[in-house]
């Protein structure tokens, strides 16, 4: 047996699937204040279950959570890795304002780093690394985001400033860049910021969550769901918790198709406080393809699902609410005139559903949490490589498609199970010959059998 549950802000959902793919229970509860009251809650509806659980899977976007207390952001020190460049390009300056307050920043750029192409631009400068790592230490700050620039083609400068500041502040909490983020510098600069100003948040979600099922008798593995739908271990989300911030729709629409057999559709998740629209295709959500606000209002370019979103209030609140949400479906529908119009969430009837019988309702409600239970663990990467032949593009293809295996693994997916999923390679445009961007994605089932 599995189980998914969904922690929605109005609504809580939770869905215990068989082997076989039957759903053997499910329940919907309002939503407690806190994580723990909410699990309580749904546990206790759900009932006694009918066999051993093999593994949880928890969904909770992060804003669907109530505002974090900022003693749940941790301050970051971020360090650039790269040439002096203008102020107004400094780490953290496309930030909000608010958001550069919440995680009390500290920021300097060192000497080091490296051409996109991988090329050294100049030798690490392992005395500032230092110096910054001591004031930061003095500030009372241990959380680390390091950012070298050319870090996707040629991470050793990131490798070798996280070692020096671990010498300098034990115990320091480290985000590398190139585990992280895209080719772009400020992005990938943004999100690994966001990733150490997140682990709080993490730890705390991951701990409660864990306290509140054992409580209940549930001592098996927990996954959290990232933004794509896909799922990756309770200490792997405590790392890298920037990668699942807003998981819900993802997972919603994912399960609205398993529910309808649609592979290409236009997804409406009516929620309590907002409308989303994403799009599928072959059963896949539409990936962004520019950078897009992520926690905080953050720029950051993770490749997540392209989700566009109307209503900060309830839904159909207002005519012209519902007006403005109508349009956005329009305007989707007008972009991929072949999709089907696919609704999920409790509020779909106040966006344009047909009246729905309380079966439709509750599968609604549960799409997100059913399909989170069946959900395989799931990992992307991105590599600049810089070539001369065809031989050495296919050893370092290789060597990429052999890393992304072993993060699906670290990620929390049985060894026997972990495939890829897809790998694509493609020139740079405006570089020289044999500029590769390379990116691979791998999938795996999660990893049962004891508690993690």
């Amino acid at each position: 047996m599995k189980l998914g549950i969904d922690l929605g802000r109005a609504t809580c959902a939770a869905v215990l699937v068989a082997g076989s793919g039957r759903v053997a229970a499910q329940a919907v509860v309002d939503s407690a204040p806190g994580t723990a009251g909410s699990l309580r809650q749904v546990l206790a509806a759900l009932g006694p279950l009918p066999a051993p659980v093999d593994s949880v899977a928890l969904v909770t976007d992060f804003a669907r959570q109530p505002p974090p207390h900022p003693s749940r952001l941790r301050r970051v020190a971020v360090l650039r890795i790269a040439p002096a460049s203008h102020p107004a390009l400094a780490p953290l300056a496309d930030w909000p304002t608010a958001a550069r307050t919440a995680v009390g920043a500290l920021s300097a750029v060192v000497a080091g780093g490296s051409a996109v192409t991988g090329r050294p631009l100049a030798p690490l400068d392992r005395t500032a690394v230092a110096a910054f790592a001591g004031r930061a230490r003095e500030s009372g700050v241990s959380a680390f985001a390091l950012c070298a620039a050319g870090a996707p083609a040629r991470p050793a400068p990131e490798l070798d400033a996280a070692a020096v500041i671990a010498d300098a502040v034990p115990g320091a909490a480290i985000s590398l860049s190139h585990e992280i983020g895209s080719a772009g510098l400020r992005e990938r600069e943004n999100a690994t910021a966001l990733n150490a100003a997140l682990g709080g948040w993490a730890a705390d979600l991951a701990a409660e969550s864990s306290r509140a099922l054992r409580a209940a008798g549930l001592t098996s593995p927990v996954f959290f769901a990232r933004d794509d739908g896909g799922l990756v271990s309770a200490e792997y989300f405590r790392r890298h918790p920037v990668i699942a911030t807003a998981p819900a729709t993802a997972c919603a629409a994912r399960g609205a198709a398993a529910r309808t057999g649609l592979a290409r559709a236009v997804v409406v998740d009516a929620g309590a406080r907002s409308v989303r629209c994403l799009v599928l295709g072959d059963g896949e959500p539409e990936r962004s393809a520019r950078p897009a606000p992520g926690p905080l209002g953050v720029l950051t370019h993770l490749g997540s699902p392209e989700i566009h979103e109307v209503l900060p209030g309830p839904p159909g609140g207002t005519p012209a609410e519902a007006a403005e949400a109508a349009r956005l479906i329009a305007r989707q529908l007008a972009r991929v005139p072949d999709a089907e119009l696919l609704y999920t969430g409790g509020g779909a009837e106040s966006v344009g559903a047909p009246p729905a019988d309380p079966t439709l309702r509750a599968a609604r409600l549960t799409d997100a949490a059913r399909f989170a239970a069946t959900a395989d663990c799931r990992v992307g990467f991105e590599q600049i490589v810089a070539v001369a032949g065809r031989s050495e593009l296919d050893r370092l293809l290789a060597a990429a498609r052999d890393h992304t295996l072993s993060r699906a693994v670290a990620a929390g997916a049985a060894p026997l199970t972990v495939r890829i999923e897809s790998m694509a390679h493609a020139p740079v445009a405006y570089l020289p010959a044999g500029v590769h961007r390379v990116t691979v994605r791998a999938v795996g089932r999660p990893l049962v059998g004891g508690p993690v």
